[in-house]
């Protein structure tokens, strides 16, 4: 009888999984493996111990899921969980798992349960043999998906996919020969930026868009965007400039045209203070 071990494990969750039958310990499923499973004995219980629902935005646990899952392309918290119990499991093995999710007081939230069976495990040929095409096309997915998940709100989630998907594309080298590259590169700094915006990280967010402008000097987006950095890091008459060039290459931008309007209520509210602190100092 094989002794239940535990996966991983922090303040809010616990995994752990029993091994039931042993499959082939020289074939384990890493990023961008390919694993064919079979779920059986599924269980979700609450605090209270009744059965409930294990999350609407699982993929695994839903009743579409097709048995098939890339390691590495899950949003979903719990399915990534599962994906971290597959990389400690070997092709052919069968075990027990339990999940057990607790809220900032350590109080039981649910507890998920099933067996998990690894039926099969594809090889992936390693990113570093990997042609830039297929870079590309894997770097593409992610940015995909990362989409879909801003337009979901899922901000972290989408954080997640779009720094994977620069991951791949940084793999390029050299990127300038692949203006397919290039154009990627150049979204996903614009769409890292975004989301840092949207958390207030507005040093990140210049970052980013100074990134995007190197290969792109004239991009609309991370003009715009660095100008509302700009202004979060109060450098007003930076971000002027930055939004009065948006304008004068898309002069219809109607975003740049609000922001400019309240740009020029700041800059000349603090010109008013300055004149009134100098004439204070000279009375």
């Amino acid at each position: 009888m094989h002794e239940e071990t535990i996966v991983s494990t922090r303040m809010d969750r616990e995994l752990r999984k029993r091994v039931i039958q042993p499959g082939d310990y020289t074939i384990v499923p890493y990023e961008d493996s390919r694993c064919k499973i079979k779920l059986s004995e599924v269980k979700c219980t609450n605090k209270g111990g009744e059965d409930c629902e294990i999350d609407p935005d699982s993929v695994i646990f839903s009743d579409d899921f097709p048995g098939i899952l890339l390691i590495g392309d899950s949003d979903n918290f719990i399915d990534k969980d599962i994906e971290l119990i597959l990389q400690q499991m070997c092709s052919g093995e069968k075990s027990a798992v339990s999940l057990t999710y607790r809220d900032n007081d350590e109080n039981l939230v649910k507890q998920v349960s099933c067996n998990i069976e690894l039926l099969e495990v594809t090889e992936e040929q390693v990113i570093s043999d990997w042609s830039w095409q297929r870079l590309h096309e894997a770097a593409m997915h992610h940015k995909e998906q990362g989409v879909l998940l801003v337009k979901q709100k899922r901000l972290p989630d989408a954080f997640r996919r779009f720094s994977k998907a620069l991951k791949l594309v940084v793999a390029v080298e050299p990127a300038t020969e692949y203006k397919e590259i290039t154009d990627l590169r150049v979204k996903l700094y614009n769409n890292l930026a975004h989301i840092q915006l949207e958390y207030n990280e507005y040093s990140a967010a210049y970052d980013l868009c100074n990134r995007a402008l190197k290969y792109e000097p004239d991009n609309i987006k991370a003009l715009y965007r660095r100008g509302l950095a700009r202004v979060g890091l109060h450098e007003y008459e930076d971000a002027w400039k930055d939004i009065n060039t948006v304008l004068r290459i898309d002069a219809n931008n109607k975003a740049a045209q609000q922001k400019i309007k309240e740009l020029k209520l700041i800059l000349e509210n603090m010109n008013k203070n300055y004149n009134s602190v100098i004439k204070k100092m000279f009375r």
